[in-house]
């Protein structure tokens, strides 16, 4: 089974699996301009206006008008996702960064969920810690979101957190006594990131801060915690310090986990398509298939070479179908771009979903995926 890739649909729920109407808007939400209020303005009232050409009602407008508000003051570029099923809102997300796939604002018989699965292939927690002599601060994030889920700051003894500078048996002493209370207040810090690493199933450690402090830091952590800490050799923490250097430093520590993880999986999928009867396939037709069994561990995909492409959404299983005759027993809740359509069946019998560049997927077949079980055993082979 897949290890690295995460589900990103936690927030539909249930709503995944009914038909109605459903209003996908995916959009740039960033303040970063002359006029960022104006230009906000203007993005809303384009959105609001492609959706009253499609016949939404007013009240559902004013809904989709005050779920597009609020991005002030948060970090730019910053994109906005949001889904409203039947009038209420089931899904709203900032991602961090511009927009990666086309701006939607359209009604369907089934969400659009490209965007969303571009945005979340590779979601994880990670925890940013920023140690001093003093104690520090801890922020758990998720990999797509652009404010912390949890902050927690420690703040431990500072009696004695310069070093004496006078000579003799009191200068050692006071020195001891100073490595101690540094210690001390590092055993702290430390509590709260392993407790924090634990409850969240943090996957990086990412540490800033005074180098001795970050020092005593990694001592006190448990084991498993300390194979996750990447250091920063930089001091963030002081009040006026610039916070380029760890935005930078981060972002550049997730996109190496992310490659790294993308990279796996992708060996995984070659591997299996190379074994005579290995545990994957290739193809809409054979990945129709093995979606319709629940046979998927996980889907690959590159919409780009799907776009022409559509499939049937249906309203309970086998969820999706090539053609109308091979819904039964479900009702055919309308045709649907072919992605998204797959997307929808995959998370509906839980299986992993990574989007991927046409250079990277196995002779450019636009879809892939590893299987549960081999193909061959169906047959018995």
């Amino acid at each position: 089974m897949a290890s690295h890739t995460a589900t990103p649909f936690a927030e539909l729920g249930d709503s995944l699996r009914e038909g109605g109407s459903w209003i996908t808007v995916y959009t740039d939400a960033s303040m970063d301009t002359s006029d960022p209020r104006g230009v906000a303005q203007a993005r809303r009232r384009s959105v609001l206006d492609r959706l009253k050409a499609e016949g939404v009602p007013g009240e559902q407008l004013a809904t989709l008008g005050d779920a597009l508000e609020g991005t002030d003051g948060m970090p730019s570029p910053i994109t906005r996702y949001v889904l409203m099923h039947d009038g209420e809102i089931v899904c709203n997300l900032l991602f961090p960064g511009a927009p990666n796939a086309p701006e939607l604002a359209e009604v369907g018989p089934a969400p659009r969920l490209v965007p969303l699965v571009t945005a979340r292939t590779e979601e994880f927690v990670y925890l940013v810690v920023e140690a001093s002599r003093d104690g520090g601060d801890v922020s758990v994030f998720r990999s797509t979101q652009v404010i912390p889920e949890v902050t927690e700051q420690t703040q431990g003894r500072t009696d004695a957190i310069k070093k004496f500078q006078g000579g003799g048996w009191a200068h050692l002493r006071f020195q001891h006594h100073t490595e101690d209370i540094w210690r001390q207040n590092e055993t702290e810090l430390a509590a709260v990131v392993d407790r924090l690493a634990d409850e969240h199933g943090a996957r990086l450690i990412l540490l800033a801060g005074d180098v001795h402090a970050r020092q005593l830091l990694v001592e006190q952590l448990a084991i498993r915690n300390k194979e996750l800490v990447v250091q920063l050799n930089a001091n963030t923490r002081p009040e006026g310090a610039s916070e380029e250097t760890l935005d930078a430093f981060v972002d550049e520590q997730l996109d190496k986990l992310r490659a790294a993880d993308e990279a796996a999986d992708l060996d995984r999928l070659r591997q299996e398509l190379g074994r005579d009867g290995g545990a994957a396939e290739r193809g809409v037709g054979s990945i129709v298939h093995a979606v319709r069994q629940a046979q998927v561990d996980t889907l690959f995909l590159d919409p780009a070479a799907l776009e022409d492409r559509t499939l049937l959404a249906l309203d309970a299983e086998p969820w999706v179908a090539t053609a109308p005759e091979d819904a039964e027993p479900a009702g055919i809740l309308g045709s649907v771009p072919a992605a998204d359509a797959l997307i929808r069946a995959a998370a509906l019998t839980d299986a992993n979903v990574r989007i991927v560049s046409g250079p990277v997927m196995p002779d450019g077949s636009g879809v892939a995926g590893t299987l549960r079980w081999s193909s061959a055993a169906n047959t018995g082979g």
